[in-house]
């Protein structure tokens, strides 16, 4: 079991922080170096779409977030390239203290499922149960969106699909990943989960969601767009 953890390579009290917790969990890992979108031209920079992002969601994706997309992309191709099922973190998740038992307990189900989220989401909604992983954990689905990609693993099938339906990066990559009929592959989440975001600043920040400059027209437009996508995650 390859387990990445995704980092900016300048970060070094984070990669800090993510090795203590990670040698007290008795787990081996390797940095990823996350694409650093501080530099002019960062790699994959060019598969921003802002005039889809805007027209669909009445905002544009920061640098950070197209470089959290372009992290998560590299990773899924390194997935391909190596043919094996992978686990990624990102460099802010704190573990549970049952964290390395479960892990490679629910790693067993992951040839099967293809992608399984491994974090605590933002809010909760009604679990459908799928897989029983041990007597205290289970895999299933949620029937709402459960954000953040603080953990999650995937076979090389996943990450082939997100990366032929990654052509142009149109949103937050925690949203792309849970839009299967955008790629073909659903999202199975452990409950409960076996880490969590740590309280720590957020390198995206909060304020790209500023709508206050776009039009009526496109306001309607993006609710629009919003609620035909509401519908398709019923089906």
């Amino acid at each position: 079991m390859k387990i990445f953890v995704i980092s900016l390579e300048r970060s070094t009290e984070r990669r800090a922080q993510m090795i203590a917790k990670f040698n007290k969990a008795d787990v081996e890992f390797e940095f990823f170096n996350a694409v650093d979108s501080s530099l002019l031209g960062f790699k994959l920079s060019e598969r921003a779409a802002n005039d889809i992002t805007i027209k669909r969601k009445g905002y544009k994706l920061l640098d950070s977030e197209i470089g959290c997309y372009a992290s998560h992309f590299l990773l899924w191709e390194k997935c391909v390239e190596i043919d094996e099922p992978i686990v990624i973190f990102e460099d802010h998740a704190d573990l549970t203290d049952d964290f390395k038992i479960t892990l490679q307990n629910t790693f067993t189900h992951i040839s099967e499922l293809n992608y399984i989220k491994l974090s605590i989401p933002f809010k909760l909604s009604k679990f459908i149960k799928k897989k029983v992983v041990d007597e205290n954990h289970v895999i299933g689905r949620y029937i709402k969106p459960v954000c953040y990609n603080t953990g999650y693993m995937l076979t090389p099938c996943a990450a082939k699909k997100f990366i032929n339906a990654s052509e142009k990066f149109i949103e937050p990559v925690d949203d792309f990943m849970e839009k299967p009929w955008l790629h073909g592959i659903k999202t199975f989440s452990l409950n409960p989960f076996i880490c969590y975001r740590a309280k720590i600043p957020s390198t995206i920040g909060y304020n790209r969601k500023n709508k206050n400059n776009i039009s009526f027209y496109r306001k309607i437009y993006a609710e629009l767009f919003r609620l035909y996508e509401s519908i398709r995650r019923l089906r």
